[in-house]
Formats: structure tokens, sequence, C-alpha cells
């Protein structure tokens, strides 16, 4: 006899299953095509799955009747998935035009209409005014927290040159308390928030981990502190957002060293120093001469959640920034911002990672490992 829900939220209910089913955490992730992470994020309820996934969960896990309906139903989803554009208008055509539905029903939806038009106008006007700054990456948790302190706040100055009046930085556990303090009393008029990645599972993870504390539909910066310029481009870029209102990547040419090391973009379509990317792959082992590589400065729209939530991890189990964009790419055009500065990337090695933030005339605390 199959065993009976107790009535409890997804998660559990996810959770519950699959150990009954004996199916582990990686092994349905890849019977729906996702990342373990995000099935490991959908029992601890820090993710909520699209309808489709939750779908694709209920027939992995063999769930018929009472019990696909209790599941689905723990997420509020409705019994159908969401219908196409074309759909919906002919659904709202038909409802207005239907003499049996009540004036005040339909002045209700018309309402609701009237409301979600309304957030649309306004998020067009938007300009950007959040960045997210990732400084858990492998390479920040090796430096001390007076070095990642002050690479944070190098890149915090230059949003807030460009306009930015709000920051979430992502750091590591290790560092959260001692970056609290010392981002903290910092004297700006910029607002900063910190969000926490507790696993190393790359820079797409780390912008997850930022999601609930950013707006939930407004376009955000994204600022590598690895990367530092001579000269921002972060306010072109805006400008050039507020235009397209499209995702712009800061992309620069080529260099020999660059073979595996950076996102590389193919381009088309240039006009001055804006380009439309055609392609993008991270870290290619190859590259070819009409290529440019990524520079750490981002303007994304709140559509790169979904993206990465849907991005395979690689074979070290990272969930990379640049193939959520490139998953973005198949149904929306993708901008670049050819960057013609200077571009010094820190090294992944710790002495010199601190060497040349002490060139720049900063004293960092002793080594502690």
């Amino acid at each position: 006899m199959m065993k009976r829900f107790p009535k409890a939220e997804f998660g559990k209910l996810l959770q519950t299953r699959r150990k009954y089913m004996q199916l582990t955490q990686a092994s349905l992730a890849k019977q729906i095509a996702v990342s373990p992470i995000l099935i490991s994020y959908y029992e601890r309820g820090h993710r909520t799955p699209r309808y489709e996934t939750a779908q694709k969960i209920a027939n992995v896990l063999r769930l018929e009747g009472e019990e696909r309906e209790q599941f689905l139903a723990s997420l509020k989803f409705p019994a159908e998935s969401s219908p196409d554009i074309n759909d919906l208008l002919d659904e709202l055509l038909r409802l207005f035009s239907n003499r049996t539905i009540s004036p005040a029903l339909k002045d209700k939806l018309a309402s609701e209409i009237h409301n979600v038009l309304k957030d649309w106008r306004e998020m067009q006007k938007k300009n950007v005014c959040w960045a997210v700054v990732p400084v858990a990456g492998w390479q920040a948790r090796l430096l001390s927290p007076d070095a990642t302190a002050h690479m944070t706040e190098r890149v915090i100055s230059e949003a807030e040159n460009a306009g930015i009046d709000h920051i979430v930085v992502v750091v590591a556990p290790s560092q959260e308390h001692a970056l609290s303090e010392k981002l903290m009393d910092s004297k700006r008029h910029v607002r900063i928030r910190l969000a926490v990645q507790t696993d190393q599972f790359g820079l797409g993870d780390a912008i997850l981990a930022a999601r609930h504390s950013l707006p939930h539909n407004e376009p955000f910066a994204v600022i590598l502190p690895d990367d530092d310029l001579d000269a921002s481009c972060l306010e072109p870029m805006i400008e050039a957002y507020s235009k397209d209102k499209c995702c712009i990547l800061a992309v620069r040419e080529i260099q020999e060293s660059d073979e595996g090391s950076y996102g590389i973009v193919s381009i088309q379509e240039q006009q001055g120093p804006m380009c439309r990317i055609e392609d993008l792959q991270e870290k290619p082992s190859t590259l070819s001469g009409s290529s440019f590589a990524i520079v750490g400065r981002y303007i994304v729209t709140p559509d790169i959640f979904k993206a990465i939530e849907v991005t395979r991890p690689t074979a070290s189990g990272e969930i990379e920034l640049t193939d959520a964009i490139r998953n973005m790419s198949q149904n929306q055009p993708i901008y670049g911002y050819i960057y013609t500065g200077v571009v010094d990337s820190l090294s992944p090695s710790r002495r010199l990672l601190e060497r040349m933030i002490m060139s720049r005339g900063e004293r960092l605390a002793e080594p502690t490992i």
C-alpha cells in the first residue's frame, strides 16, 4: 500500500516521498534535468520550483490522484500550466464579452490588470539602483578580512559613483561577522546588506544567495572585485540599459593569456562601444580571433534567477553565471559594452592577491593560514 503523506509544506512532502522512493537528491535531479543543489533548496524551503518542474518531480515520484493534487497544492499552483500570451488575451476577451459574468467581477479583474500594467510601466522607468558584490568565492575565502574588505570597498565606491544606492555583498560564513563590522562602519550614503553563500557552488549560486535581499522586479548590477578597472564602465552600461532593458556584459579584447581563464563571448552588430552578443561560454579551452573576454561588470534583469535555476552545474559542481546568461540568450538579446581601459585581474594565489592589494598602499593583516 502506498505511503500516505502527512499534511505538510512542499519541502517536507518532497523529502518524504523521495526517501520513500529510495532516491538520492542527485538521482532525482538527474531525472528532471536540474542541479542537485536545487533539490536541496526545494526541500529546505529556500527555493520554489516552477510549475513545470513540480510536474516533472511528481512524475518521477509516481504521484497520482489525491497525492499528486496535495503535492502540487502545497505550492499553490493552478491545476494547469499558464497559457501563452495569445491564449491569455483570448480568454480575457471572452471573459469581458460574457454577459453572465457580473460587472463587479469584471471591474475587479480590470483593476488587477491595471495594477499589473502600472507595475510594468514603473519597472520600465526604473534605473539600476541595486548591485550585488560577490566575495564568497574560494579566492576571497583565502584572504584576510582586511584584504576582502578593501576589495569590496573599492567596488562599493565604484557603484556609488555610478548612481547605485543599494548593495548586497555576498559573503562566506567565515567572514560574515568581520565584514559586517568593517563594511557597516563605512560612512557612505549607499545602503549595504550582507547575504551569505553557505557553500561554494559558483558565481550563479552566489547570485541566488542574494535573491531575497533584492527587490523582486528590478534590474541590478553584478560587480566582481576580482577585476580592478582603471576607469569604471558601470555608468555607460546603466545608461545603455535604460534604452534597451536587456542584460549587458562588459567585455574587452581578448589576450593570449585569457585562454581557459575567462568567460568568452562572440559578438555581432557592433555600434560604438555597444555590441550584440552572439554566443558566450565559460572558460573555453580554445579561443577564436573574434572573441572577447568578459569583464566582471554586468547589468542583469530579474529573469536571471530563473535562468540560474535551470542551469546545469559544471563538472566541478559549480553553477556559472555565464552559462545562465547563455540560457537567457535563447529567448532575449544580450548586449556587450566593449571596455577599452586597463583591467587588473587578481590571481587566485593568496600571496599574489595580497601583494597586489598592498601595492595600492593598504596595510593588511598578516596571513593566518
